[in-house]
């Protein structure tokens, strides 16, 4: 008789990206989306669920001109973009990302600590798709050095062909970071290091 082979154990991951009402701490996260993924030891290629939300800016905050010119993200377009939804309507009364996060200790994004101090709890293990690929995409900075790569930066390098006009959506920009990363996952400079954070406990 034979025994089937035990079933790979799985890992989640989330990629997640906010849109936010300005660059302080205390701005508004206006939108948020994560991709809940199952590492199975060689890729992420399993989507577990897509977490996506609107929210308007905190009661007594004013709208940022130069944000929303980047994100777009007016009460108009929020409104449109929520539409029936029966969330909280600011993301400080959201525990709901939360809930997606429990028992999830690996979290991805571009420039992740920015995003991550909008998070209301501690991430445990972070990988930043723009700093880990600062000595990899090599940009000069006007006045030497190097420069951090913008998202679509990094995805042009990697093969992947952004969409200007989608760029600085959470749901676009959470996309590509995914597919970033599972493109460093397979790169000669890339893969030791992304597989080590991966593997951490």
């Amino acid at each position: 008789m034979n025994k089937k082979s035990p079933a790979p154990s799985t890992k989640p991951v989330i990629f997640f990206d906010v849109e936010t009402n300005g660059l302080s701490r205390n701005s508004s996260v206006l939108s948020i989306t994560a991709i809940k993924a199952l590492f199975n030891g060689k890729d992420v290629d399993t989507i577990e669920e897509i977490f996506t939300r609107f929210y308007y800016r905190n009661p007594g905050e004013t709208k940022n001109p130069e944000a929303l010119a980047v994100n777009g993200l007016t009460d108009a377009v929020i409104r449109k973009n929520r539409g029936n939804a029966q969330y909280a309507e600011h993301f400080i009364r959201d525990a709901d990302f939360e809930t997606l996060c429990t028992g999830v200790n690996h979290y991805v994004g571009h420039n992740i600590s920015f995003d991550r101090q909008f998070v209301f709890f501690s991430l445990k293990h972070c990988f930043c798709t723009m700093k880990e690929n600062l000595a990899i995409i090599k940009l000069p900075r006007h006045g030497g050095g190097l420069k951090y790569p913008r998202l679509s930066e990094t995805a042009a390098y990697y093969g992947l062909a952004p969409e200007n006009d989608k760029l600085h959506g959470s749901e676009y920009d959470t996309r590509l970071t995914y597919e970033i990363f599972r493109k460093m996952m397979d790169g000669d400079q890339t893969k030791p290091r992304v597989h080590e954070f991966l593997h951490r406990r």
